[in-house]
């Protein structure tokens, strides 16, 4: 695991993604207010509740390094309320909160939030995420359920299967951090020469193995050999696979959102899925403003 995940840093191009997740939720749960579903909230890469946005000299990884951009390197030590905090905080809150996460401190920290928001009820969760999700997930197919999970991996380890899992409850909508560039084209070579535990990641994260055929070529020399090589538009085809992907499971999906750093070196994507066509129209004009997203504003709880 990256340094930066066990010391709970982030970029601070996080704030886009977040908002986003926030401002949706918020809409989300507006519309649902007068309806008596029992309303689940499940982040399955939670973290610790609060991150503090890292800055170039003292948290980056070497990883990093390569999206350093000048508004990187002026940060000053920040932090910011995490997806956990952001949807307890909601003016209309879930009935059930599920916070999944690796980490048995950062549980810790996930659990202290119910002194916090002694109204809401939290289940955390200490392990894989993808296994513990679809394992809940046919719990959540009763017809008085409804629900939203924020799926925002570290890397590319969300399972194409946790996501069909909850597809299959037909009453969840998932918001997907993808990390197109912060991770997977990383693992995807020029020369098509792979490690293999990289390729069964990609291979779970895509849910098949059709995603090499799409981002390799062959081209033949003069002498008649055959070499593989990665295709100039390798990270667009495997988002489009992805989001297609996305829109058979669910029905709907969202345009991506991308999110960059001010250099406009795309990092990740914002995606939505779920079965309802409004859902779509609202999740679509959301994720459309990109970084120009604001956070609702909401009421005091503590």
């Amino acid at each position: 695991m990256k340094k930066s995940h066990v010391e709970n840093t982030v970029g601070p191009w996080a704030r886009q993604k977040l908002d986003g997740l926030e401002a949706y939720l918020h809409a989300y749960t507006m519309a649902l207010k007068k309806q008596s579903f029992d309303l689940i909230y499940i982040d399955a890469f939670a973290g610790a509740g609060r991150s503090k946005i890292r800055t170039a000299w003292t948290d980056a990884d070497e990883e990093d390094i390569q999206l350093i951009d000048d508004e990187f390197m002026r940060s000053e030590e920040e932090f910011i309320e995490g997806s956990p905090r952001r949807a307890l905080g909601l003016e209309n809150p879930f009935s059930q909160y599920y916070f999944f996460d690796a980490d048995a401190g950062r549980a810790a920290l996930l659990n202290g939030l119910q002194s916090d928001f002694p109204e809401r009820k939290i289940n955390v969760h200490v392990g894989d995420a993808n296994g513990l999700i679809q394992r809940l997930a046919p719990r959540l197919s009763g017809r008085n359920t409804k629900g939203v999970a924020f799926l925002d991996p570290y890397g590319p380890h969300l399972d194409w299967q946790t996501v069909a899992a909850l597809a299959a409850t037909k009453n969840f909508e998932v918001i997907i951090n993808f990390p197109l560039g912060m991770a997977i084209n990383r693992l995807i070579t020029r020369s098509g020469d792979i490690p293999d535990n990289w390729r069964t990641g990609l291979n779970g994260c895509f849910g098949s193995t059709d995603w090499e055929d799409l981002v390799y070529a062959e081209q033949t020399d003069l002498f008649g050999d055959t070499t593989r090589h990665k295709v100039d538009d390798a990270a667009q085809r495997l988002l489009n696979y992805y989001v297609g992907r996305l829109k058979d499971l669910f029905g709907h999906a969202s345009s991506p959102s991308v999110v960059r750093n001010t250099r406009g070196v795309p990092i990740y994507y914002m995606l939505w899925a779920g079965p309802h066509p409004l859902g779509y129209k609202i999740a679509d004009y959301i994720l459309s403003k990109g970084d120009r997203i604001t956070p609702p504003k909401k009421p005091s709880l503590r």
